[in-house]
């Protein structure tokens, strides 16, 4: 494939990119403002951050009760942790949440929602479809990975673009891949990233 094709492909996928897709990738969740208050500590935004990651206040409480193992209460749009807590331990306990409740397993999307499937909780993502069982040892690795240029990925093809090449996702970037079917697993190596999206090639 020619450098000018790679350009077309990347512009076709800018293009069709849905404005949902994009927003979510862009969410932006708020910073949790905390104060003390004698021996115990206040989240004042804690309801304006559960409802941005669409996750229910009280579940996210319970969450931060059995964490700290301390008693929390929801107080209006306030939760109150009995005892002193710095911002750097209610933020770690946050992104764990959040890598463990809330973002997709496969694409990092936070746009989720948590469903019961029999007996088992499990994560629904909006954005890709992928379904996984909640695993709360899950590793925090949500940082560390991202997709270079040069680098190589196994991935599975979710859909069939208008152009016929393959389309899945991956740490939040749209994966383009030309000559495949869709459902088939590959390795593929990323040759040119832009703006969210990665034109691929299978490595035979």
């Amino acid at each position: 494939m020619t450098f000018d094709s790679y350009e077309k492909l990347l512009n076709d996928a800018s293009d069709i990119l849905s404005a949902s897709t994009v927003s979510q990738e862009r969410l932006k969740i708020p910073r949790p403002v905390l104060m003390e208050e004698g021996k115990q500590t206040i989240v004042r935004n804690f309801v304006d951050i559960s409802d941005m990651i669409n996750r229910n206040e009280r579940e996210v409480a319970k969450f931060f009760m059995k964490e700290f193992g301390i008693g929390v209460n929801v107080d209006g749009r306030r939760l109150i942790i009995n005892r002193k807590i710095s911002d750097e331990e209610f933020n770690n306990k946050l992104e764990q949440y959040l890598n463990v409740y809330v973002r997709c397993y496969e694409c990092n999307s936070p746009d989720t929602e948590i469903v019961k499937e029999g007996r088992v909780s499990v994560i629904r993502c909006k954005a890709c479809g992928a379904q996984h069982p909640i695993s709360p040892s899950r590793e925090l690795t949500i940082n560390r990975d991202q997709v270079e240029e040069g680098k190589r990925y196994t991935v599975t093809i979710m859909e069939i673009g208008k152009s016929g090449e393959g389309r899945t996702k991956l740490y939040g970037y749209t994966i383009i891949v030309p000559g495949v079917k869709k459902g088939q697993t590959v390795q593929v190596e990323v040759k040119k990233i832009r703006e969210g999206s990665a034109i691929a090639h299978v490595v035979k």
